[in-house]
C-alpha cells in the first residue's frame, strides 16, 4: 500500500546485521536497504496511522517481514524478503495479505578500511502478483538497479564527531508495466556509534546501558518517475536507537515521521531483531560463503 516502500513493500530492499570497515561497524538500517550483503536473518514489524480521506478508507497500516540473505562469495549475496500487511479500514473490518515476494542481487565493490568506506552494487526483483493486491501488493513486477555507499568519519581529525557516520543509496524501480510508475527511490542516514566513541575516540564515563547504543535518523524518498499513474511522493523521517552489544544479535526500533499525506497522518513505529549467521554459526553452511576465499 501507500507505506510498502518505507517498511517492506514494492521496492526490493537489503538488510545487513552489520557492515564492517576497518574499525567501522555500520548498524542495520531500517527503512533503507543496507550496505553490503552477508550472512543473516532478521525480522521487522512497522505500524503506520492514516488519517483514511487521502488513502480512500486506510486509517492504520500493520507490516511484518521476513528475511534472509545468504552471502554466495566473500563479495556477492543473495536476499529473499516476504512478509504479511494488515489495514485497519473505517467502518469495515480489517483486512490482511501477503506481501510481493522479493530477491535481490547484491556486490560489495569498493571497502577500503583504512577510510572507512563501502559501495556496493545490487539490483532487486520483485515478482508482482505472488502477493495480495487487497492490501497494496502490485500486480505488476518491478525491478531496481541501486547503488548503496557507507562513509565513517573516524579518519578525520574531528575529535568527538568521529564516531559520526553516513550511509545512502540510490536507485530507479522499473515497474513491468502501467498502471504501476517507475519510481526514483533514494535516501540517507546519519548515524552516531558510541561503540566507536568509547573504543576508539574517548575513554567516556557512560552508564553501562549506553554503551551498546547507536542514534540514527534515516530518511528516504520514493518519487513517480514519468506518468505517476496515482503515485504520489513520499517522504519519510525516521529517528531512533540501534542497539547491540556485540554477541550476534542487534535491536533497533524507530519513530516513522510522515512529512507528505501519502507517507501517513501520525507517527509511526518501526522496529527490527537481527540475528548475525555469520557470528553465531560462523563454521556452518548458513554462516559462511557458498564459494569461500581461498
Amino acid at each position: 500500500m501507500v507505506l510498502a516502500l518505507a517498511i517492506g513493500g514494492p521496492a526490493p530492499t537489503a538488510a545487513y546485521a552489520y557492515t564492517a570497515a576497518g574499525d567501522r561497524n555500520f548498524p542495520a538500517t531500517l527503512i533503507l536497504p543496507q550496505v553490503a550483503p552477508a550472512d543473516a536473518a532478521w525480522v521487522r514489524f512497522g505500524t503506520q496511522p492514516f488519517d483514511g480521506v487521502a488513502t480512500g478508507d486506510v486509517t492504520r497500516q500493520n507490516s511484518f517481514t521476513g528475511f534472509y540473505s545468504k552471502m554466495i562469495t566473500d563479495r556477492l549475496g543473495i536476499q529473499f524478503g516476504d512478509g504479511l500487511t494488515q489495514l485497519n479500514r473505517l467502518r469495515t473490518s480489517s483486512v490482511t495479505g501477503a506481501q510481493n515476494f522479493n530477491v535481490l542481487l547484491q556486490y560489495e565493490t569498493i571497502l577500503d578500511p583504512s577510510h572507512e568506506f563501502v559501495l556496493s552494487v545490487e539490483v532487486g526483483h520483485e515478482f508482482g502478483g505472488t502477493g495480495d493486491q487487497s492490501v497494496g501488493s502490485p500486480k505488476p513486477s518491478a525491478t531496481q538497479p541501486a547503488l548503496t555507499f557507507a562513509k565513517g568519519l573516524g579518519d578525520l581529525p574531528i575529535s568527538y564527531w568521529r564516531p559520526l557516520a553516513i550511509t545512502g543509496f540510490t536507485g530507479y524501480q522499473i515497474a513491468e508495466r502501467a498502471p504501476r510508475p517507475n519510481m526514483v527511490n533514494a535516501g540517507f542516514s546519519v548515524q552516531y556509534s558510541i561503540p566507536y566513541l568509547v573504543s576508539k575516540v574517548a575513554s567516556v564515563d557512560l552508564p553501562s546501558f549506553l554503551l551498546g547504543m547507536t542514534p540514527i535518523t534515516e530518511v528516504v524518498f520514493n518519487v513517480p518517475a514519468g506518468r505517476s499513474h496515482g503515485q504520489h511522493t513520499m517522504i519519510l523521517v525516521a529517528p531512533g536507537i540501534s542497539y547491540s552489544e556485540g554477541k550476534g544479535w542487534e535491536l533497533a526500533i524507530e519513530a516513522m515521521i510522515p512529512t507528505t499525506k501519502a507517507t501517513g497522518s501520525g507517527v509511526g513505529v518501526i522496529a527490527q531483531l537481527v540475528v548475525q549467521l555469520d557470528y553465531l554459526l560462523p563454521n556452518s553452511v548458513v554462516g559462511r560463503p557458498i564459494f569461500p576465499p581461498h
